[in-house]
């Protein structure tokens, strides 16, 4: 491997941990805007809702990493909160499936507009082409970092 390579590959590990900073500070700004309530994790639960609705515990726990304690506890936040609702599944009426409710899809086109204005501003000066690279190659990279 060339030393420029080299480099660059150190410079990777270096741009990746600002990208997590700024991802961090993104999610916590984001559940702000959604609601003071709600925590970062409990905001990336109910992403993870909408995104399968409806979809049960163990689907969430897999989508977001985090541990059944912690997903039950937000679970219980977002319902007390009237972001979503549960039902029995079909298949298993011990498991329950959860959904957001038509208040917490509201929120989020709130929060979608503010965050496509932000990354709009953030990335006023790049071409079409250029988003389009970007998002390509985060895609694969993601998709190689997962099957690591």
């Amino acid at each position: 491997m060339n030393e420029e390579r080299s480099g660059a590959l150190l410079a990777v590990e270096s741009e990746m941990g600002r990208l997590v900073r700024a991802i961090r500070s993104t999610l916590l700004q984001n559940a702000l805007r959604f609601s003071s309530e709600v925590q970062p994790s409990g905001y990336s639960v109910l992403r993870s809702i909408v995104a399968n609705d409806p979809t049960p515990p163990g689907a969430i726990i897999a989508d977001v990493g985090m541990d059944k304690s912690a997903v039950s506890r937000q679970l219980r936040v977002l319902k007390d909160l009237g972001f979503v609702t549960s039902a029995p599944a079909p298949d298993d009426r011990r498991a329950s499936l959860y959904s957001p409710t038509p208040l917490a899809l509201a929120r989020l086109d709130e929060v979608h507009r503010e965050i496509k204005a932000a990354y709009a501003d953030v990335l006023d000066d790049w071409s079409d082409t250029d988003v389009s690279d970007f998002v390509r190659l985060l895609g694969s990279f993601n998709d190689r970092m997962e099957r690591r």
